[in-house]
This record gives C-alpha cells, structure tokens and sequence, in this order.
C-alpha cells in the first residue's frame, strides 16, 4: 500500500511483553510514548535463550517517540507495517495484520513502532486499509521535551 502522506523513517522493535497493568481489559490499546519511563510502564523485556530481538536501543526518547497498537484475547496477532507517513501534522501508521486463533492461550501481541519526533498533533492508526484509531497528542514543553505519560486510547 502507497503512503497516504510524506514518507517518515521508521523502525519496528520486538522482544517485549505488554504489562498485565496497563489497561488489561481491553481487546486493544492504542498509545503513543514519548519517554522511557512511560514506556516501562506499558512494556517489560521478554528475555529468552539465543535472544536476537530487535529492542529500542539506550537513549532512544532524545529523538524518538514510540506508536504502538496492542491487540489482546484468544488469538496470536502478527503485524506487518505497510507504511508511516506525515499528513499535515498527522503521524499514519498503516499496517497490515494476521490473526491465528487459539483455543485457550490468552495473547498480547504489541506493535511497536519508533519514529523521529515531530510537531505531531495525533497519531492515525490503519489497520488492514480501514482507520481502527486517532490518538491526540498534546503539544507543549513538556510533550516537546519527553516527559509526558503513554497515552492510552481505547
């Protein structure tokens, strides 16, 4: 799929698990993070065996903000992102998703996405071609400078 707008670098990071506190109930999460004290709050590291998971590397929030889409329930979701654009001062996100049910196993399967920071008013989620999402980021100092919490939006 094209991009709707500006083409804006990007890169995805896996290995985390999603905090069983962060808004457990809900089938799916949408947040946009711009420090990494927020990010913990949301994310722990999923330590294995041989690891080769493509984390956040340090220091990333001096230049970097994290998107990420969380789905939840009896099913392993894969997410493949088709692009990241600008329109206007609108961060998009289009991404495409696979869904394997499962019978009994409960999931949190995250998408995580980092991008440069920019006078960003919201954050568009497109999932499988269709809007699922719109995050309103608020911009101020301390947004511009980092020190804001998730913000979460179900």
């Amino acid at each position: 799929m094209a991009p709707l707008g500006k083409p804006v670098e990007f890169d995805t990071h896996d290995g985390y698990f999603v905090s069983n506190q962060f808004e457990a109930k809900a089938a799916t999460s949408f947040v946009v993070i711009k420090d990494q004290a927020a990010f913990d709050k949301v994310f722990g590291v999923g330590m294995v065996m041989g690891d080769k998971h493509h984390r956040l590397p340090a220091g990333t929030f001096d230049k970097k903000i994290v998107v990420s889409a969380i789905h939840r329930g009896k099913a392993m979701v894969t997410y493949q992102v088709d692009s990241v654009a600008t329109e206007g001062n609108v961060l998009v996100v289009s991404y495409t998703t696979v869904v394997t049910p499962e019978k009994s196993a409960e999931y949190s399967c995250p998408l995580i996405v980092s991008v440069a920071k920019g006078n960003y008013q919201a954050a568009r989620f497109m999932e499988n071609g269709k809007q699922v999402k719109r995050v309103e980021m608020a911009v101020s100092p301390t947004a511009a400078a980092g020190d804001d919490k998730p913000k979460p939006a179900n």
